[in-house]
Parts: C-alpha cells; sequence; structure tokens
C-alpha cells in the first residue's frame, strides 16, 4: 500500500540509480534482471496487528547480488525521503552516496588491497560544500579479520588508532580507540562482548557494552533461541540488570529468508509487526513482477 506520490519518487529513483551505476566500470555486466526486497510495517491498533500496511524499506539488487539502492519511506507520509546508492567496480562497493530528505548528506568512498577493505573515506556533504570528515584505513590478521583501524584527517596525520579482538569463533568481543583528533564515524570509543554459546555454537546470550564519544555508556544483554534449521526464533532485548525491554519473534522462509518480525514491549504487549516480500522483475521499466 503505497500512494501514487511515493510511487512516482521510487520510479524517478531507481532510474537515477541505473543511470548513475553505468558510469562506474562494471567488469562482471549484470542481466538485465533486478531484484527487490519491499520490507512492510503494519498498523498496530490497541496492541493488534491490522490489515493496513505500508512499506517503510525497499532494496534493488541486481542479478549479480550487488545492493544497488536503498529506500527508506517516511512512516507518515509514506514518501520515499530517505535513501542510498551503492556503486561497484565488479563485485566490489567503491562508493555510497547517503541523501537525507532527498539531498546528498554523505560520500563514502571504498579501497580494496588483495580482495580485502583497505580503506573507508567519509565526506559530510552541505548545500555549498563537501568536507572531508575521517579516512580509515584497515589492517587484518592471518584470519581476514579487522585487527587494527586507523583514522586519518585530510591531511593524512593519525587521528586514532582503534584495536579489535575476537574470540575463538571469530565474534568480535572488544574494541578500543585511542586519540583525542578525531572519532570514528559510527562515535564508538570502546566495545565489549561478552558472549554465551550453545551445544551447537550458536549465540545463546551476549552482554554488549558500548561507549561513544559523547559520553554515553550503555549496556544491553541480548537472548536467542533458534528454529531447528538454525535461524534466530526469538531475541530477547533486556537492560543491564537484566530486566526484559523488548522481546523479538521472528519467522524464516522456507528457503531461510526473513519473513515476518513481531516486536513486543516488556508486557508482552504487540507493538510492531514488519513483514518482508521478495520480487524479480526482468525489465528495468519494473512493469512485469514476479513473487519469489
Amino acid at each position: 500500500m503505497i500512494n501514487l506520490s511515493a510511487k512516482k519518487g521510487i520510479s524517478i529513483l531507481f532510474m537515477l540509480a541505473v543511470c548513475a551505476h553505468s558510469n562506474f566500470a562494471q567488469p562482471e555486466r549484470p542481466q538485465n534482471i533486478y531484484r527487490v526486497t519491499v520490507n512492510s510495517r503494519y498498523v498496530i491498533e490497541n496492541g493488534e496487528r491490522t490489515s493496513k500496511y505500508f512499506a517503510i524499506n525497499q532494496q534493488f539488487s541486481d542479478s549479480l547480488g550487488r545492493l544497488h539502492t536503498e529506500i527508506d519511506f517516511d512512516w507518515e507520509t509514506h514518501y520515499p525521503k530517505n535513501y542510498r546508492w551503492h556503486y561497484f567496480n565488479g563485485l566490489q562497493k567503491v562508493k555510497t552516496d547517503f541523501f537525507i530528505n532527498e539531498k546528498l548528506s554523505r560520500i563514502e568512498e571504498f579501497t580494496y588491497n588483495n580482495n580485502r577493505l583497505a580503506s573507508l573515506t567519509q565526506y559530510a556533504v552541505s548545500e555549498n560544500d563537501t568536507s572531508f570528515i575521517v579516512k580509515e584505513v584497515y589492517t587484518y590478521d592471518s584470519n581476514n579479520r579487522i585487527v587494527k583501524a586507523e583514522g586519518y584527517n585530510i591531511k593524512e596525520k593519525k587521528g586514532y588508532r582503534a584495536k579489535l579482538k575476537y574470540d575463538e569463533h571469530g565474534n568480535e568481543i572488544y574494541r578500543k580507540v585511542k586519540g583525542k583528533r578525531l572519532t570514528p564515524a559510527d562515535s564508538i570509543i570502546f566495545l565489549e562482548k561478552i558472549i554465551e554459546y550453545d551445544s551447537l555454537s550458536r549465540i545463546s546470550k551476549e552482554v554488549i557494552t558500548i561507549n561513544t564519544a559523547n559520553k554515553t555508556s550503555k549496556t544491553k544483554i541480548f537472548a536467542y533461541t533458534y528454529t531447528d534449521e538454525g535461524k534466530i526464533a526469538e531475541r530477547r532485548i533486556m537492560d543491564s540488570s537484566g530486566k526484559l525491554q523488548k522481546r523479538e519473534e521472528l519467522t524464516h522462509r522456507k528457503d531461510g529468508r526473513i519473513q515476518q518480525k513481531k516486536i513486543f514491549d516488556e508486557n508482552d504487549n504487540l507493538i510492531d509487526h514488519l513483514a518482508w516480500r521478495y520480487e524479480i522483475y526482468k525489465t528495468s521499466d519494473r512493469r512485469h513482477r514476479t513473487f519469489e
């Protein structure tokens, strides 16, 4: 259920994105097939799901699986005001444009070395200027995990250094950032995870503490249960004392992709219900739709 102005906006965004992407080198050319993932939200009234729903996000991928366009819809107006365009060289993403309220607000550029992400450079964009934010350069261990990230300013002077640690399952459990000249784009200067696993080496519980550059500190606890196929069936979100804040129920399709998510508050009242739909368009004008 999308109003006509929203549909028009989507079509314009889609065509602009296709034209923009054609300007980048594409050694592996996609076929003229587009996959669209639609994430919708149901209207909730008095703790019950109604039959009304509206799209809140769409993702467009090509036949090579490259996600080139993401669109976020305003919940009140259902208009696509925020979106992201991803550009590729072959299968590697080399650039992302971020649009907020239909205006370009941020640019991210990526470089690679030996098929690994070597650096991420971020720029802030205003109506009259584009300003450098930070360039982050990565160092890997023998298991291809990032163990060090260094941030540089526009004069290539180091502003911070982050060290990362992982557990035996390959999950990040520690990150600490040192430096006062710059802060990472996500503002995280300290991260710690205490992870518990079940007998099948799946995460059953994790306690996550995050400190940010603006002096905030939060600790949350997450507990998981799984389906027989190994997909997350339920996620419980608690505060640092273990008090339940939210509970999520997830269902998946036979192919493993997510189908629905129900979110309940601490009193088990339904507060949100999300659904996913998967479509295929075999022509760029998106006139012929097939449901997966």
